[in-house]
This record gives C-alpha cells, structure tokens and sequence, in this order.
C-alpha cells in the first residue's frame, strides 16, 4: 500500500513538472543574405586646393586615345599633343600602362621602340624615386645607368626630361637587352603626373628624338 502512494506521488510529481516547461521555440525562418555589387574600380574625383577656390579633378572626363581616333594626335588625362601618324596605337601590354605605341625603327623591323604613357592620378611617387626605378633597369657594366636630367615649363605644366642607355632589363624579363635607350618626360599637371617614355633601340629612340620633344613641347589641355 506504501508501495503504491508512493508510485502515485512520483507520476503526479513528474506530470506536474511537464506541464510547467516552456513550449519549444519555433525554429528561426533563414535570412537571405543579400547580395552586393561591387563598383567599378575607377579613380574618384578628387579635389585640388587652388587659388580663391577648389578646383575638382575627375578622371571619368578624360579622354584616351584609341585606334580609331586622328593618329597624328595624342590625347590621354586631359592633355592633347601632336605625334608623327607613324606610332601605331597598340594594346597596352601590362596593367599601369594607360596608352601604348608601337615606334618603327626606319630600316629595321626589329629595331622597333614603343611610346608609353602611364597616368597617376594624384601623384605617383616621388618623382626621384621613380627615376631611381627606371635608372635601376638599365645597365653599364654592373651599375645601374646614369640618368641625364632637365626640366623645363611647358604652359602651366611642370616637366621633369630623363634620359637613360645601357642593357634594358625589363620586368620579368629572361635576359637583358643590349643598345637599349630611352627618353622620358614626366608631366605634371594638375591632380595627375603623367609619365610619357620613348624606349627601345637605341637608335630607333634617338631618331625619334625630335618627334618625342615635338609631342612633349605641344601638349595643352584637351578641353
């Protein structure tokens, strides 16, 4: 009999202890994730101090040059200038070219230099380092070649001229080559450098001297 109360007790203890747990929770509904578009990667507008007021540069309104544009001109980051029809518009071959052209060489088609333009909005490093850079990829003996500097104003534009010879190691290259040269301008402009670079045999750079300076000398703004 003893037996039995307690039997009952222990069921009518248990039945109560049910009826006191909380109800399960309802599983919680999936949140799609949503998706996210990622923008195009260009250059933002940036603003420029000037004098009285700011002046805004914006990328997205430059011109490049392409195939089908007149070839006796260049146009790239808002500058214009003249160039022999001659420089054949190419593909640029590698991610911080902005503008490429291939340059003849005039009894060899071997000896072909090309025109390279890269844009840096902003300003692309300090001017001397970059030089140190190009410097470091040619060779006179086992030293880095001398670079022969000048500058000079072209209208508002300040232009810093480097001009190297030697063996030409490129990036990446296997081995280098040999009787190379190469004029270069850097060109800065408001917001923006723009690095303009004859390179190749040398004497196909040196016959294309002048027309470099040409290009150089002309350049004003597009707009």
């Amino acid at each position: 009999m003893h037996t039995l109360r307690a039997s009952s007790i222990i069921v009518l203890a248990s039945l109560a202890c049910c009826s006191e747990a909380p109800a399960p929770k309802p599983p919680i509904p999936a949140v799609p994730v949503p998706t996210t578009t990622v923008p195009a990667t260009t250059a933002p507008a940036i603003t420029i101090p000037a004098s009285g007021a700011d002046v805004v540069v914006d990328p997205a309104k430059w011109k490049t040059s392409t195939s089908a544009d007149d070839p006796a001109f260049i146009e790239v980051a808002g500058l214009r200038g003249p160039k022999p029809a001659s420089w054949v518009w190419t593909k640029p071959a590698v991610q911080f070219r902005t503008l490429q052209y291939a340059v003849a060489g005039e009894l060899d088609s071997t000896k072909s230099a090309e025109l390279i333009v890269s844009l840096f909005v902003g300003d692309g490093g300090p001017i001397d380092a970059n030089i140190t850079r190009w410097a470091n990829q040619f060779r006179v003996g086992d030293a880095a070649a001398e670079p022969k500097r000048a500058a000079k104003e072209v209208g508002p534009l300040k232009v810093e001229f480097v001009e190297l010879e030697g063996s030409y190691m490129a990036m990446g290259a296997a081995a280098p080559k040999a009787g190379f040269a190469q004029v270069g301008a850097i060109v800065q402009a408001r917001g923006r450098n723009v690095f303009f670079r004859l390179l190749g045999p040398k004497e196909t750079v040196d016959a294309n001297r002048a027309a470099f300076m040409k290009l150089i000398d002309g350049l004003m703004p597009a707009d």
